[in-house]
């Protein structure tokens, strides 16, 4: 059928994109993980954790796995944990039958069924919560599931993927991530550098990124200066390649001519958010919009300030911010950070 030529026509395109050369640097590190790339899309693996920091690149690594395996010609379907609430969680991945509960107007399918025959990638795990991780489990077991509201049961076949930036294992030592679930899913671990642990791999880095922007934006940008190629390695990089990217592209679409221009590199003001957080006011914030920091971080960081500020008090912090006590204790057990007894 047409759909099914599509499908194919997909997966052909996203086999030739995602292969391990996609996942780019000179450093030893990056080889290492292309080679581990290259063995695990030759085998029928059923799950792997995939750690790093936010922005070093585990959603292009998963789709690398997905499209360079065997299960290349079937869906890849994705999951940010970290972006639903429980109930909208719940029901994105099992789906739920008309009626089964208020707003529930037709049949919906979950994710873990439409990633029947290919990949479920789980971003976020860790934000998962403790019955739905439960659930979870038993389902990657049993290989079947029910729909919410239904009894009948569905069978389905699915490679997990599962990312997370924070530590799962110490998750699991302070009762906040499942252990049964993590030994489950962590049948293979790839762990993956931050950038400023493997800077050579800006050589390799920057040059692409260049090159891919040059032709969206129909720029010639060609030289890159001693100067700038300094700034790059002396900058420590705490969004990663994420934020590499968004340095390269804000550069690329403001050049002038062949030359990378320095000027807008604007790396120092964010080069180390935790030091200059207050540099006028000690009341204030500096949070750095260059891509350093996603949403979250963000949110993580004023929250965290803010009750060291206030010494762990989550009552005073709440009205410094100007919310509810029970919403800020839940964005603090949300980020496992500590308030005073």
């Amino acid at each position: 059928t047409i759909a099914q030529r599509r499908l194919l026509d997909q997966a052909e395109a996203g086999s030739r994109r995602y292969s391990s050369q996609a996942y780019a640097g000179r450093s030893q590190k990056a080889q290492q993980i292309r080679e581990m790339l290259d063995r695990l899309t030759k085998v029928p693996f059923s799950a792997i954790v995939i750690g790093g920091e936010t922005g070093t690149g585990k959603g292009l690594v998963a789709r690398i796995l997905h499209h360079g395996g065997p299960r290349g010609a079937h869906p890849l379907v994705e999951l940010n944990c970290a972006a639903l609430p429980r109930d909208l969680m719940e029901s994105e991945l099992f789906g739920h039958e008309a009626g089964a509960f208020t707003g529930a107007i037709g049949r919906h399918r979950g994710l873990i069924e439409q990633a029947d025959r290919g990949t479920l990638f789980l971003d976020e795990i860790g934000e998962m919560p403790l019955d739905l991780q439960s659930k979870l489990l038993k389902a990657i077991e049993d290989r079947k599931f029910r729909r919410l509201g239904s009894e009948r049961e569905i069978s389905v076949d699915v490679q997990v993927l599962a990312a997370s930036h924070r530590d799962l294992e110490a998750m699991v030592r302070e009762g906040g991530f499942r252990s049964d679930l993590y030994h489950r899913l962590s049948v293979f671990r790839l762990e993956l550098p931050s950038l400023r642990d493997v800077k050579e791999d800006l050589e390799e880095l920057v040059p692409i990124f260049v090159a891919e922007l040059n032709a969206k934006a129909g720029k010639q940008v060609k030289i890159i200066p001693d100067s700038v190629w300094g700034e790059l390695h002396r900058y420590d990089w705490p969004g990663n390649v994420r934020e590499l990217r968004n340095v390269v592209e804000r550069c690329v679409l403001f050049a002038d001519g062949p030359t990378f221009p320095e000027q807008w590199l604007k790396l120092s003001a964010a080069n180390n958010p935790s030091s200059s957080t207050q540099p006028n006011s000690t009341n204030g914030l500096y949070i750095p919009l260059d891509g350093s920091m996603d949403l979250d971080d963000m949110d993580r960081y004023i929250i965290e300030t803010t009750l060291t500020a206030h010494q762990g008090n989550v009552t005073a912090a709440a009205r410094a911010l100007g919310t509810t006590r029970e919403t800020l204790r839940y964005r603090v057990r949300k980020y496992g950070l500590r308030e005073s007894a």
